[in-house]
């Protein structure tokens, strides 16, 4: 016998997290979220330095493989996604920013009606429990802690003076008035600890008679009747359940994760669908199109000081001291999200809006810090940096019909040639900002690219050698009206009665920064919108779009 709900979402991440809250306000409501991943009880997550270790999990992490990647060296990109309760929220760094307010005014000339900066600004300060207290731009008394980093490595202080040094302003808050600048990065902590969107909107409600909260379910398919999406196919271990949601059924499982569900479900392209064996049952086109993500570049650096981060024998005792200053005062290195200070600038006198985002990291990162070899011959300092809007345009799509098997992700990288010259264009800014004294009297020798790579033709030849993803993957069920959309602008899925899509799949566009706070903010005012506290107006002939 199914269970039966009235709101059924699925997914346990960011999004997931912040609906399963808001809708349960309702006690009158019953609730239901599903999650495939485990209970977030390891103590990695809660501890700021432990997404060293996560990267190399694999129960906590999806640990996906993209396709070969043509433009970069038929390489099959690493790409991690959290898998348990706060999704990429419980394995990420922790960065709290925003965006430009010009990406979502950008959102809304796309189609997006209602999700323009002036109205989704009410909705970050609503999410935010800023330490240094409300004001036009911060929230003091929302369920997400933002702090000050309680850590800051010397190296980290030696970038900023040196991007200072390059006439790039200080800016202690990217998420202020003005976004460029080099400063501290703001985190998601409370008290020196992790706050994922678990911690600050889950947990405190879990006792709530009308929520239930399932892990370890993975979703096989949505439940059709007609026109409408009445519940869920999951398993759990080796059975099969069902659940029944009588209002609504919201996907939030991630760009990744809600595209396949669609495609698992029949709703999707007829090609991608029939290719993989699965029956059409709902045509839409746009389900897992449009996936964009930021690639980063970097440079490395040894050094002979020894203040920064390492897994040199050298460390141990500092590495002691810190376990001590973090369990007794909460203190101390531990509480390091490793890329503790960062920038956002200008590529060019012709970019209006800053367009490269830096993360510093002390430390010498090789491969997602999966390939610790010089992190353990000796100390270092990292400056990866992306570009922030990318015009090439990638796929989420199926291997098989399976659920237990990974989609097929394609993201396309490079596929336009405008964006490999910007990721060459912010190698070069950031070579530039690592010359100045403050920082080029700490370093040693150039790691990456190394001293002998010059020219951009060369700088080209790295990209394509070493790029990697900085965990951003948006856009694979767009919003807006057009025949490529897949949900409108109150989130409905087009076509289709009783399903939303809420989480970075609906992005019309990446921002310009770190996803995990724009995620959290498009959640507080979908639930707004589910609850009927919010109108948007629908167009109606998408249809006619489709058809067209």
């Amino acid at each position: 016998m199914a269970e039966s709900v009235d709101y059924l979402i699925i997914g346990g991440g960011s999004a997931g997290c912040v609906l399963a809250n808001r809708l349960s306000e309702d006690p009158d409501v019953r609730v239901c979220l599903l999650e495939a991943g485990p209970p977030d009880w390891n103590p990695l997550i809660r501890v700021p330095v432990g997404i060293t270790g996560l990267m190399r999990s694999r129960r906590f992490n999806w640990a996906y493989r993209t396709e070969a990647q043509s433009r970069l060296d038929n390489r099959r990109m690493f790409w991690p996604r959290g898998r348990t309760l706060g999704g990429s929220s419980a394995i990420n760094a922790m960065c709290y920013t925003r965006g430009h307010p010009a990406d979502y005014d950008a959102w809304e000339a796309d189609g997006a009606t209602g999700w323009n900066w002036q109205s989704l600004l009410p909705y970050f300060r609503r999410s935010e429990r800023f330490a240094g207290g409300a004001d036009a731009w911060h929230g003091d008394s929302g369920p997400l802690s933002v702090e000050p980093l309680r850590t800051f490595n010397p190296f980290c202080q030696a970038f900023v003076d040196a991007a200072v040094n390059a006439g790039i302003p200080h800016n202690p808050d990217f998420n202020g008035a003005t976004q460029a600048g080099v400063g501290p990065y703001h985190v998601m902590q409370e008290d020196g600890r992790r706050c994922s969107n678990a911690w600050a909107y889950l947990h405190p409600v879990r006792k709530r008679p009308n929520l239930t909260v399932i892990t370890g379910a993975l979703v096989h398919q949505l439940l059709q009747e007609g026109d409408r999406i009445n519940g869920a196919l999951y398993s759990k271990g080796r059975h099969r359940y069902s659940v029944m949601a009588g209002t609504e059924v919201i996907l939030a499982a991630g760009a990744i994760g809600t595209p396949h569900i669609l495609q698992l479900s029949g709703i999707g392209s007829p090609l991608e669908l029939e290719a993989a064996g699965v029956a059409v049952r709902h045509k839409l086109p746009g389900v897992g199109g449009n996936l964009q993500d930021h690639l980063d570049v970097s440079v490395a650096w040894s050094t002979k000081d020894r203040r920064g981060v390492s897994f040199h024998p050298s460390y141990m005792p500092r590495g002691a001291r810190g376990l001590w200053d973090y369990f007794r005062h909460r203190r101390g290195e531990l509480c390091s999200n490793m890329a503790e200070a960062g920038a956002f600038l200008h590529s060019s006198a012709a970019s209006e809006i800053p367009d490269l985002q830096m993360h510093f990291l002390p430390a010498i990162e090789d491969d997602h810090g999966l390939d610790l070899r010089r992190t353990i011959a000796g100390y270092g300092y990292t400056l990866r940096t992306c570009f922030l809007r990318p015009e090439s345009r990638g796929r989420i799509g199926l291997h098989t019909g399976q659920p237990q098997m990974s989609p097929r992700i394609d993201p396309d990288y490079l596929s336009v040639d405008a964006d490999a010259e910007r990721l060459v264009d912010a190698l070069e800014r950031a070579r530039d900002i690592l010359s100045h004294s403050t920082i080029a009297a700490i370093g040693d020798l150039e790691l990456k690219p190394g001293s002998d790579v010059r020219g951009r033709a060369a700088l080209r030849r790295y990209v394509a050698a070493h790029a990697e993803t900085i965990y951003h993957p948006v856009g694979t069920c767009r919003m807006g009206v057009d025949a490529g959309s897949v949900v409108g602008p109150e989130l409905r899925v087009h076509g289709l009665r009783g399903l939303r899509v809420v989480d970075a799949s609906v992005f019309p566009r990446l921002v310009g920064g770190n996803t995990n706070a724009p995620v959290t903010a498009v959640a507080e005012r979908a639930a707004d919108l589910i609850r009927g506290r919010e109108k948007v107006s629908e167009i109606k002939d998408f249809a006619n779009a489709v058809n067209a």
